[in-house]
């Protein structure tokens, strides 16, 4: 048995490139759309997917249909000339007595198949009539689906305007529709509550319960491109640990490279009162962790690179090889694209780093990349920053008001 699945622009040249490929006998078990997005046809991109599979025989497979018909005639035509050879007037005399000495048998003649039996067994038939079954049903469906209830296109179009990519918007139709057959008679309120709860969903799962930083761990790592924020961060998340958990904390920084960044940096730690070491390689590196070794906890501030370029990534986890327990936060600007976000996220995926901070959410108007990450990746979503004030601009973030901006509620 040979199964295939065929993807075309459409139905009929699917089923046409099925014949194609497994022959007139192929037996369609699947059919269905494919990014289509939803039945509504609000989305371009629209494809069809056939599985279909071809029990195939050695002896017929490689027979064109011509050949068959042939073959099948002489078959039929031998046959009928045999019977006629087995018949009383071509046989010879001592045959004639050997047939006629022996007893008569009753035999019964078979009966003629239905007509309707012999339509089941042609798989031809069958394809044709489960195309034309199949056609009927995708025609009622796009008939059925040119028109969408005014409230749920509302939040569809604000989703859109967002930047959420269009495979989590299908995703909310899809799931509306499983729970109601039919939305044209919802109330606007009710769309809007579906829609909500969804979106939501989809955030809540990335947001970790609370950002309370473990006792046992003791190193805090925070990585990212150049211009994310994050040596602000840093100060803003130490400031935290210092006035509020009361914890010793010290810092280090790797980035030599950014101009002003060590004095930066040793500014905030003048106003924290809280030491810092300047490190360049791995094995200033662990000279500090051995001078910093009795304070409870430690904030690295890596150097903003282009972590596209192999060669960065892998001089960023030779500093992030260390014994001491730790987390490892990726810095990225909401700024940013998404399409650049993914490279990123993609490059940062079999690395160390488990959480997320998202920076300037005050310097964009456009929040559909946060739904983006949260629906595929499976990196949590810790802090937003929103401001240059050290400590407060900095925040965990709250999905029911983080909905309310996606869907235009706040601005």
């Amino acid at each position: 048995m040979k199964t295939k699945k065929i993807v075309a622009d459409s139905m009929p040249l699917a089923l046409k490139m099925v014949r194609q490929q497994l022959g007139d006998n192929a037996i369609i078990v699947n059919t269905k759309a494919i990014k289509t997005g939803g039945v509504f046809g609000l989305f371009a991109k629209q494809k069809f997917e056939v599985t279909a599979y071809s029990i195939e025989k050695e002896s017929v497979s490689s027979a064109p249909k011509f050949s068959l018909e042939l073959k099948a005639k002489t078959e039929n035509n031998n046959n009928k000339i045999e019977e006629n050879n087995n018949s009383v007037f071509h046989k010879k005399p001592q045959e004639l007595y050997n047939y006629y000495s022996q007893p008569t048998a009753v035999t019964e003649k078979p009966a003629s198949p239905p007509t309707q039996t012999l339509e089941k067994e042609n798989p031809l038939l069958d394809e044709l009539q489960h195309m034309r079954k199949m056609m009927m049903t995708f025609m009622m469906n796009d008939n059925q689906g040119n028109t969408m209830p005014s409230g749920l296109a509302t939040y569809v179009n604000r989703l859109k305007k967002q930047g959420v990519d269009e495979e989590i918007v299908e995703h909310i139709v899809s799931n509306m529709l499983k729970k109601y057959e039919s939305m044209n008679d919802l109330a606007d309120h009710v769309i809007e509550e579906e829609v909500i709860s969804i979106v939501k969903e989809i955030i809540e799962k990335r947001v970790p319960k609370s950002n309370m930083v473990n006792e046992s761990t003791r190193m805090i790592n925070v990585i990212g491109p150049t211009g994310v924020g994050k040596t602000t961060t840093i100060a803003k998340l130490a400031t935290e640990q210092v006035l509020k958990q009361k914890r010793r904390v010290a810092m280090i920084t790797t980035d030599v490279y950014r101009i002003a960044a060590v004095e930066q940096l040793k500014t905030y730690a003048g106003i924290l009162n809280v030491p810092l070491e300047v490190v360049r390689t791995k094995d200033e590196l662990e000279k500090a962790l051995t001078k910093l070794a009795h304070y409870d906890l430690i904030y690295m501030d890596t150097t903003g690179r282009n972590y596209k370029e192999v060669k960065y990534r892998e001089s960023i986890s030779e500093f992030l090889n260390h014994p001491l327990e730790s987390d490892n936060y990726l810095v990225l600007s909401l700024t940013t694209k998404f399409e650049d976000m993914q490279i990123l996220l993609n490059e940062f995926l079999k690395s160390p780093v488990q959480k997320l901070i998202l920076t300037k959410f005050d310097e964009t108007t456009s929040y559909g990349s946060i739904l983006n990450i949260a629906y595929k990746y499976p990196f949590q979503l810790a802090y937003i920053t929103n401001g240059q004030s050290v400590p407060e601009d900095i925040t965990s973030i709250d999905a029911t008001l983080l909905v309310r901006y996606l869907l235009g509620k706040e601005k």
